[in-house]
């Protein structure tokens, strides 16, 4: 039995590292795989071959969304190696747990997991780990507004790649760099780090990564006002997104593509995009993305005068902010319930809603803060 348990692990450790790149697996094939890994759990001789099937699957569970379960399930291993005084296989698995935490916008998890795989890759005096945790870092810093300590971290991942071996690593990083700009609105300077981002992820074959770089370039080109270029870019994110089997990432440059669409006064098509997004992010448990979609509908109803299917979507948006506590999101939305109570005679609900966004966002220094300050000062203007 034991060497049918061993074997059945090898097999699936050959699938998943044959389809690593840009390989769709089926379902039934992720599924028997996971539970290659349950058996092999079991044989306590068996530890090295299940953390590294854990590693080559991880990516295809990333990719399907497959986030709530398959978190809890690397904190299992975690452990389980950590008995083991394994530390190689506890840094790879903690990175792994910091992408998904960081996905699903616990950053204060994803920063106490990169942490802790930082420490044990300079106790193993590996610098490309060392490299890959500053980077990873900086992306959860960045998210967090911290733009100072996140470019700082990803240029000293940089420093610590610098050679061909690192291509994809390398690539990433400069992806990460270019997102620190263009969350701060310094998009020319972001051009330049994804250009590099899409060479280093040509030469590598790394068509997910490559997917990343349009899809931000669609982005930078939507928010500085090139739509058609931005259209172009976001289609071409879906595609190789769908041609590496990412349902999830693919959702997200949809509700880019509805950002377009609304930008265009495009109400139909908007909606489209947007319910068809939502429906995907449901299903995979998103909850960031997923109250972004709703608080988009929510636009889009109130330009539509379905007044109360806005209501209901900002409300649905609302509650995901403040259970993740979200403060920039949540006085966001607050801002755009009073265009939708002006517009059904709610004078009083438009002030009140005004007045908790502005308690919200006022004081903080952060850019994104900054430019909601100034959108929330026009709309008292219009409001009074």
């Amino acid at each position: 039995m034991k060497q049918t348990i061993l074997a059945n692990a090898r097999y699936w450790l050959r699938v998943l590292r044959a389809a690593a790149g840009d390989e769709l697996l089926p379902e039934a094939d992720l599924r028997s795989a996971a539970r290659a890994i349950e058996a092999a759990l079991a044989e306590p001789d068996m530890g090295a071959i299940t953390w590294e099937l854990a590693l080559a699957l991880h990516p295809h569970m990333e990719q399907r969304g497959h986030w709530a379960d398959w978190s809890g399930f690397l904190q299992f291993l975690i452990l389980r190696v950590r008995v083991q005084n394994d530390a190689k296989a506890e840094a790879e698995l903690l990175l792994r747990r910091g992408a998904i935490l960081r996905q699903r916008g616990d950053y204060q998890g994803a920063v106490f997991a990169c942490r802790r795989a930082w420490k044990l890759y300079r106790w193993l005096k590996s610098k490309s780990g060392q490299a890959r945790a500053f980077a990873s870092l900086g992306d959860v810093y960045r998210l967090q507004g911290q733009f100072w300590r996140a470019e700082v971290l990803c240029r000293a991942a940089l420093v610590q790649f610098g050679n061909e071996d690192c291509l994809p690593e390398r690539a990433r990083t400069e992806n990460a760099l270019a997102l620190i700009h263009f969350d701060q609105g310094r998009y020319l300077a972001a051009i330049p780090h994804l250009e590099r981002a899409e060479t280093f992820n040509r030469r590598a074959g790394e068509w997910h990564g490559l997917a990343k770089v349009f899809h931000n370039l669609g982005e930078l080109y939507r928010r500085s006002g090139d739509l058609g270029q931005a259209l172009e870019y976001l289609e071409q994110a879906i595609h190789y997104y769908l041609q590496t089997g990412d349902e999830i990432h693919a959702a997200r440059a949809r509700l880019n593509i509805g950002n377009v669409y609304l930008r265009q006064g495009d109400l139909e098509q908007a909606e489209k995009t947007y319910t068809r997004a939502e429906a995907i992010l449901l299903r995979a448990g998103d909850s960031l993305d997923l109250a972004g979609a709703r608080h988009n509908l929510g636009i889009v109803y109130t330009r539509l005068e379905n007044w109360n299917e806005a209501a209901a979507c900002f409300a649905r948006a609302l509650e995901q902010w403040r259970s993740r506590e979200d403060v920039w999101r949540e006085a966001n939305t607050l801002g755009e319930m009073t265009t939708l109570d002006l517009a059904r005679g709610d004078l009083h609900a438009a002030r009140t809603c005004l007045e908790r966004a502005w308690q919200l966002a006022s004081g903080r220094r952060e850019p994104h803060f900054v430019r909601l300050q100034q959108e929330l000062t026009e709309r008292r203007k219009r409001l009074d």
